[in-house]
């Protein structure tokens, strides 16, 4: 049975839920920002390993964006992470960043949680710091042959 609660609805931006009536042949205005949006709600759901608005229906989550505000909780999240993911769903997209911005807070994001890159310190081989292999049975006959 086919029901009319199909498509993306979660991951939907709430300015695609308008509910002004448009005339005949005008199209809904909106921009790139509700691919922020949706990037905010598919980063939620990757690192919770949840969907979004769980326990409600498709059409009930798309209600609660659009009309009352609601988002996944981000309280479990590190502070600046939470920060980047509640950015990207901001109610007014014109609030909400561009994806070059996002990229930036990313990186700056991981460069706080790696480690920092190993040094290598260039060694020098002498025949005291040197580690030699154990000899095989084959390589010692071989040797004793000359």
């Amino acid at each position: 049975m086919m029901t009319a609660e199909t498509g993306t609805y979660r991951w939907m931006a709430p300015e695609l839920y308008s509910t002004i009536t448009l005339k005949h042949g005008e199209k809904k205005h909106y921009n790139h920002k509700v691919d922020t949006y949706s990037f905010a709600i598919v980063l939620w759901e990757l690192i919770h390993n949840k969907l979004p608005f769980e326990g409600m229906s498709n059409l009930q989550a798309a209600y609660a964006a659009a009309f009352k505000n609601v988002r996944p909780s981000v309280d479990d999240l590190p502070e600046d992470l939470a920060l980047i993911v509640s950015s990207c769903w901001k109610e007014d997209p014109n609030a909400r960043p561009n994806f070059s911005q996002i990229i930036q807070m990313l990186l700056h994001y991981l460069s706080k949680i790696s480690p920092p890159e190993p040094v290598i310190l260039p060694r020098v081989f002498t025949s005291e710091n040197a580690v030699f292999p154990p000899e095989s049975p084959g390589t010692s006959s071989l040797m004793a042959v000359r």
